[in-house]
């Protein structure tokens, strides 16, 4: 008997879809998250460290005889859309610098005692959320047992023990079906923090969890190359061969080593960025709206260089013939980084624009007369709008500040969840703070309303809020209680009283 083993090789194609993280998208979702100063430092750090990358001047570009208001001009807020003020095609960056020529002493108004922490980021995310109130009562436990490099440090069966001890209500948490677990809602809601909360990748309860977050987000799938890595072979990365890992899972080389460098760049600790060092900073406005006849219009702050790409390189490059196989490799990789830093500044900028453009078209009302008419609008409006995800809202919003008619706010301020009427219509959390306040200066000092009375006068005012919402209003407020209010009342006339007597003495 004999065996006749032959081997055949042939060819074949294959279509398949892949996700790679290029080097240009990591570089977008760093530039995404810089404020002003951020990008300028990182900016005069490309301008040394990549020879092929120059600072332009506007005067170079514009020529001697451009006149200062054309220098200046700015974008306009029309009909909800920026109006670009580009009139070359010369493929470099045009920024306007922010100059401020005063010699005044920054302003206390221009100050900001400490950075939000992470766990201040994160509740004023939860606060602006489409949570139930039983969701947002879970989210605040987890919140708050999340330690400052963004990992949740008790374990699911601690937080249902608070959970229940506290007696939260669970009718309202997803899933609703009344056979749920009180644990199954908790790992809902910890799922939702984590699925569209920024950081991403917080509250994670391990290493694997968090990088494994951040892999979804970025839209690999549970069959993708980079899931598995994280998944069965994390903890052995740094010691096992590359060939080793390819060949157990049946994959070459060099897609084992292409998805090895994405796991590389995700971040294992999310609350970094929010690492507090400070005590004290100065605001620098980000964004600047302006209110010049009935129309808003939006600046963006762009002190930071102007940067393209240098003409003697590029003519050098093509002289590739003449160069050294060492210098025109140096050329090209230094030519391929200064291109993605153009394109991804355009790319920034572009997106920025877009969110910036649509909480101005919101709020315009506030623009105008104050913060009693700052309407509801949470992350997720903006995010479907503009056709991104709510993390990039969140990051582009985060520890921005803009300069308005109405003063310089946090960008995050402009964000406030809805509250019901009995006709079905809309009001934010901001403007019933502001009604609260206003019932609360009306009353009568001897028999001051309770929260009950609070809830009942809003109730007749079409607004649904329940007596221990209003409680916690009033806490957010500093507003103390009707019996602790009536007791100041009554010490302040009798302290009153005992000088008008001892004043007769």
């Amino acid at each position: 008997m004999s065996i006749n083993l032959s081997q055949t090789t042939s060819q074949r194609q294959v279509l398949q879809q892949r996700l790679i993280l290029t080097q240009e998208l990591q570089l977008f979702l760093k530039m995404i998250q810089m404020t002003t100063l951020e990008l300028k430092d990182y900016l005069e750090e490309q301008l040394i460290e990549n020879p092929t990358l120059e600072e332009s001047e506007v005067q170079e570009e514009k020529g001697e005889d451009s006149s200062t208001e054309e220098d200046f001009s700015f974008d306009t807020f029309e009909d909800g859309r920026l109006l670009k003020n580009r009139d070359d095609d010369i493929p470099h960056y045009m920024s306007r610098e922010f100059i401020d020529d005063s010699n005044e002493d920054t302003t206390w108004e221009n100050r900001v005692s400490s950075a939000d922490s992470l766990i201040d980021h994160l509740r004023w995310q939860l606060k602006v959320s489409n949570f139930t109130e039983g969701e947002k009562q879970i989210a605040d436990i987890i919140i708050g047992n999340t330690n400052e490099d963004g990992y949740l440090e008790a374990d699911l069966t601690e937080i249902e023990r608070n959970v229940l001890a506290e007696k939260i209500p669970l009718e309202d948490v997803e899933p609703f079906n009344q056979d749920a677990s009180c644990g199954e809602k908790i790992y809902q809601v910890l799922h939702m923090i984590q699925s569209s909360f920024d950081p991403t990748g917080v509250c994670a309860r391990d290493l694997k969890e968090c990088l494994r977050i951040q892999a979804l987000d970025m839209g690999y799938k549970e069959s993708d190359l980079v899931i598995k890595l994280i998944d069965r072979y994390l903890e052995e990365l740094e010691n096992k061969e590359i060939s080793d890992i390819a060949l157990e899972l049946s994959c070459k080389d060099a897609e084992a080593e292409e998805a090895i460098t994405v796991i590389s760049t995700l971040e294992p600790r999310p609350g970094r960025p929010f690492f507090n060092k400070d005590t004290e900073k100065y605001i620098v406005p980000d964004f600047f709206v302006y209110k010049v006849g009935n129309e808003l219009q939006i600046q963006l702050n762009r002190d930071f260089p102007k940067v393209r790409i240098s003409a003697y390189y590029r003519n050098l490059i093509k002289k590739e013939k003449t160069l050294p196989p060492e210098a025109k490799q140096f050329i090209r990789e230094k030519l391929e980084g200064a291109k993605r830093i153009i394109k991804c500044l355009d790319e920034r900028e572009e997106a920025v624009k877009k969110i910036i453009t649509k909480i101005v078209e919101v709020q315009k009302d506030f623009f105008e007369h104050g913060r009693n008419y700052i309407k509801p609008l949470i992350l997720k409006d903006v995010a479907q709008s503009v056709g991104v995800h709510e993390s990039t809202v969140s990051r582009i919003t985060s520890k921005r500040y803009m300069e308005t008619p109405q003063g310089v706010i946090a960008l995050k301020s402009l964000f406030s969840r809805k509250i019901e009427t009995s006709h079905g219509k809309e009001i934010s959390f901001e403007k019933v703070k502001s009604i609260i306040t206003g019932i609360v200066s009306g009353e009568i000092p001897e028999s001051p309303y309770s929260d009950e009375d609070i809830s009942k006068i809003l109730q007749r005012r079409n607004i649904k809020v329940a007596r221990r919402t209003v409680a916690k209003y009033r806490k957010i407020l500093k507003i103390p209680s009707s019996s602790a209010r009536a007791s100041q009342h009554r010490k302040l006339k009798n302290e009153s009283n005992g000088n008008h007597k001892t004043y007769k003495q």
